[in-house]
Formats: C-alpha cells, structure tokens, sequence
C-alpha cells in the first residue's frame, strides 16, 4: 500500500467518524441538491460520459442521469424508516424479561471499484447508499472511465458531502489490487469480471474484508408458446442495442418454444437487420465480436441475421445447440444465441448447464405461469415481458448468484448491506433464576415451554400458569 493510498484512507476514516455522527436527516440533505441539480443541470455530466464511454447523450441521460436521480428520491423516501433503531420484545427463555434495540451501524470505509461501461450509474448507487448509512465512499474508476467517475465525485462534493469522506483515487490497475488489500477498508464493492473478482476476493480475505461483487452475466431468455411475439422480438432486440451489449444482463442465450419458434425468430431477424446498435461498437468490442463469431460459427452456429465481420453496427445473432450456447459463456458483445425447445424442462435444463446467473427475462401473456417459471430460474434480477431495463429500477436488489457473483446494490436490500446490525438486549427487573439455577429449575423451564410453544391455546395457558407458580415457589439453591 502506497503512502499516499494509506493517508487518503486515513482521512477517509476520520471523516467517516464525524459523518457517521451526524443525524440522518443531515445526511440527506446533499442527495436532495445532488437530485435537483441532477434534473436542472444533467447536460454537463451527461456529455462527459458519453464522450468518454462512447455513446449518445440521450441513452446516456436515459440509461445513467435518470437512474442517479431515481437511486436519490429512493434514499430520502425509504431510509428515514430503513435506518431507524427497531426495538423488539425479549422473549426466550425468561418471557417478558425485556426489550431490545436493533440499530444499524455503517461499516467504515467502503471502497467502490467501478465498472467502465455504465460508470456513473454503478459508480453512484453503491456511493450513495453507503453515504448515506453513515460510511466514507472512496472511489477507484476504471482507466476507460477515470472522467466520469472524477466528475461525479466533483458533484459530490458540491452538493456537501466532505471532500475527505468522497475521494477518487488513481484508476490505475496497480490502485485497485492495493485498494483490495488495504486493511484500512471495511467493505468492498466491485462491478466487473469474474476473474477480477476472484482476484479482489483474495485480496480482501486477508483482512477478513466482506465484498459486493456484480460479476458476469449470460442472461437467458424464454420466449414461451403464449407470448407476444412483437413484444418479446422488440424487447430483445433492445436489449442486444442498447449501449452496444455491453450490459451485464444483455440477452445472450433465448429458448423459444417450438410452436413459435419460426415467427419469433423471423420477427428477430428483421429487427436485428433493420435496426443499428444504439451506439456503435468501440474497438475492443468489435475485436471480441469477430472473435466470439469465428468461434461460434466452429461450434456449428448458423447465422439469423446479416452481420458480417467488422460491422460495429450490427448485433451477432446466431442459432444453435447447447455446444454453441457453450461456445457464448463470458462474452461482453451484443451477442445472441437462439434455440428452439420442445418444452420449458428442456429449456431449463440447458439453461441449467450455464455458471452464469445474474438475469433472465420470460415472454408469456399468461404472468401467473412467468413468474412461476421465473421462480424456477436462479438468477437474482429477472423481467417478465421486458429485457435490460428493469436493471436500472432504484427499488430492486440487483444481484447475482454463482458465477455472478453475490451481494446486491439498490432497493432497500442495497442500502442495508451498507451496515451491519448491532443488537441491544435490555433486561429488566431483577428476577434471574437462571444465575444461580440447577435441576430444580427444570419445572419451570418445562412449564415455559409449554407456555411458548404448546400446539393449542389451552395447553400454552396451562403452561404460563404452571410457569407462574413455579416461579413464586422457586428459591434460589442454597450453597
């Protein structure tokens, strides 16, 4: 750990002391001007990351102010109550002996490592809920991302956050592996590859540090027999364009039903060839582009629409078996994979087959049965009749499972992962047989269980009056 990274963490530290301190409500007072200045003024930002991300303004705003803007009115509705001390009855085994308090406490210093290909919106969620549980947010950007995320800290800063309490570090590769072996954080939160991830959960394991970590997707589709074929085709076809498929929970892998499959993948093909990528693929990503098609074309895929090499326009839509699907594991293009199934065993059980579990969606007019196949699925985010834009609802957890990593940002699940729970036990009176008792204090405890948990309600009111009389009698053994 470099001097520097140690003294940034340091004042990080003190910072987070007197942050913590401060009452909610003050808190939240720099997420309501970060809010309005977000809807005033978003121009500014929006053109600093679409410059450097490479994509429209207008996606940028869509995909990125809003979203910020919707993760701040989240935090002042809900967090006043999230937050708040819950006071519960001890009950256990000395029954109405006291209450408790339950508070939740910040971890410290969370060090957020954020992705490049949404910079602001994964910088910003994760950022804000940990400000406003009380912790320091310090903040390593990727090097394809380092104006970004230097701008949303500036923004920070202006809406009255402490300057030591929000600091952007170098984004160099070399700060994120002494970022994650820093004893001086608490927490880590990170967006990017699973193999990225495995090296950060390592390093932070060395000094038992707890991690968020969003990792890759394969996401699934299922276009079922009943669905809205132009909806589910047009819900697809967005998700592979928007922001070039470079979208974690980007459709990768679609079972269509045999009875539609023709229709269906007919109405996709013709929107694929119509339609350009929202933004054109960037270099890096129409290298891996090519690469993922000269291999997917090995495995035996067959081509669905009319994309050739070196097309930075055009999504790679393809349709195969399970080797193909396979051949697909890992990739971050705008890339799909189709096949037809006899029947949603079939497709569940290829689905099955992928280490990948952050997303999926499911086409049906019947939502009942959906969401009974979506409860089948072990992703952790999952949309039904809709693809990729449910990813950005400031309600919902997001997360995934296995391959994807675990932890959750957004929602409320999100915001409390940013603290940890301390439990007050306050007894009360001074009656505690169970200081000094022996054997002769099985009576009572044998009439408290009835008391509590007796299958009927005469038997727990026989129970509480045997407990009532056992405990006038008892005297504490003599010694």
């Amino acid at each position: 750990m470099t001097t520097d990274l140690e003294a940034i963490l340091q004042r990080a530290r003190e910072a987070q002391r007197q942050w913590a301190a401060r009452p909610l409500s003050v808190r939240l007072q720099p997420v309501h001007t970060l809010r309005a200045r977000l809807a005033s003024a978003p121009v500014p930002l929006a053109d600093i990351v679409a410059r450097e991300i490479g994509k429209t303004r207008t996606e940028t705003i869509g995909a990125e102010i809003l979203p910020v803007a919707e993760a701040c009115a989240f935090l002042l509705d809900r967090a006043p109550k999230l937050l708040a001390p819950r006071r519960e009855t001890l009950r256990g085994v000395l029954p109405f002996a006291g209450s408790a308090i339950i508070q939740h406490q910040p971890w410290g210093v969370v060090a957020t490592l954020v992705p490049w290909n949404y910079p602001l919106f994964l910088c910003a969620v994760p950022v804000l809920n940990a400000l406003v549980a009380g912790n320091a947010a310090v903040m390593k950007a990727s090097p394809r991302a380092k104006e970004t995320v230097a701008a949303f800290g500036r923004w920070l800063v202006d809406a009255g956050f402490p300057p030591d309490l929000v600091p952007v570090l170098d984004s160099s590769d070399d700060m994120g592996r002494k970022l994650s072996a820093s004893p001086l954080v608490d927490r880590i939160i990170f967006t990017g590859s699973s193999k990225t991830g495995r090296a950060i959960l390592k390093a932070a394991a060395e000094n038992l540090v707890p991690a968020t970590v969003e990792l890759s997707g394969c996401d699934a589709v299922f276009v079922l027999r009943d669905a809205n074929l132009t909806l589910a085709a047009d819900a697809v076809t967005f998700g592979l364009r928007i922001n070039a498929g470079r979208t974690c929970i980007c459709p990768r892998r679609l079972f269509v039903e045999e009875p539609v499959a023709e229709p269906f993948l007919t109405a996709l093909k013709d929107r694929t060839n119509r339609l350009k990528l929202q933004t054109p693929m960037d270099p890096q990503t129409l290298r891996e582009a090519d690469e993922l098609a000269q291999r997917l074309t090995a495995a035996g895929a067959i081509a669905l629409n009319e994309r050739r090499e070196g097309d930075a326009e055009k999504a790679l839509v393809v349709s195969g078996d399970a080797k193909v699907m396979e051949a697909t594991q890992g990739n971050f293009v705008p890339a799909l994979v189709a096949t037809k199934v006899k029947n949603i065993d079939e497709a569940l059980s290829l689905e099955a087959q992928s280490p990948y579990a952050l997303g999926a969606s499911v086409f049906s007019r019947d939502v009942k049965a959906a969401v009974g196949l979506a409860s089948r699925l072990r992703a952790g985010i999952i949309g039904i009749n809709e693809c990729v834009a449910y990813g950005g609802e400031a309600a919902l957890p997001f997360g995934g499972r296995d391959e994807s990593g675990y932890g959750v940002r957004g929602g409320e699940e999100g915001l409390m992962e940013m603290t940890r729970p301390q439990a007050l036990a306050i007894a009360r009176g001074s009656f505690r047989p169970h200081h000094v008792a022996e054997t002769e204090a099985e009576a009572m405890l044998l009439a408290l269980l009835r008391a509590r948990h007796s299958g009927t309600f005469f038997g727990r009111l026989k129970g509480l009056f045997d407990y009532g009389r056992e405990a006038i009698a008892w005297r504490p053994p003599k010694h």
